[in-house]
């Protein structure tokens, strides 16, 4: 599981509330690897339990105590021991609509709608989201510690979504013509047994 090693990775750029994670996760890791507050808040109880996290509860005037962690020697050491691995999870995804896709043949007309909305999309949501993904590499990397030096790796990523999504949006692209040409040649042959 990744989420703690992501968690990991934010702080080790600042020590920070949970509150302040979430919002810098929805702006950068989620782009990618999507989490709920809610999964957050555990994870960082569970990082704390095994030491990879310290946290100190902040006493405030007239507003609530919040609550800051930091990264431990710990958690740098299994941050460092993850991003050493190196094992690449592309081999067995778990894709519900690949699944879809897969039994499709049982529902031509339902599997062809599927995959044009998944072309729709694609196309339309790296564009739509490059600019406010851009904007928050940019400023993170002017806030944050050592963000100039990471802008690089946080772009890369951003080009990785834009990318796999334009090759996603010309696989389904290619997959509707076979179908459509299929569902095509179908329909003639039903016409002409019927004359």
């Amino acid at each position: 599981m990744s989420l703690p090693y992501g968690l990991l990775g934010l702080l080790s750029y600042q020590d920070s509330t949970g509150y302040d994670l979430t919002k810098v996760f929805k702006d950068s890791l989620n782009n990618f690897w999507h989490a709920q507050s809610a999964q957050i808040y555990r994870e960082l109880d569970r990082m704390e339990q095994k030491g990879w996290v310290a946290s100190q509860n902040i006493v405030q005037q007239k507003r609530p105590n919040k609550r800051l962690y930091s990264i431990t020697d710990n958690g740098r050491y299994a941050l460092e021991e993850w991003l050493s691995e190196g094992a690449l999870d592309f081999e067995h995804p778990h894709e519900a609509f690949l699944m879809r896709i897969f039994f499709g043949a049982s529902v031509p007309e339902v599997t062809l709608a599927l995959l044009k909305a998944c072309r729709d999309m694609c196309l339309a949501s790296p564009e739509a989201q490059k600019e406010h993904i851009q904007a928050n590499i940019d400023r993170y990397a002017a806030e944050m510690p050592g963000g100039e030096k990471s802008r690089l790796y946080w772009q890369m990523t951003l080009d990785f979504g834009i990318m796999q999504s334009q090759a996603v949006a010309q696989w389904a692209q290619m997959c509707i013509d076979k179908l459509e040409g299929e569902l095509h040649l179908g329909s003639d042959h039903e016409g002409t047994a019927s004359v």
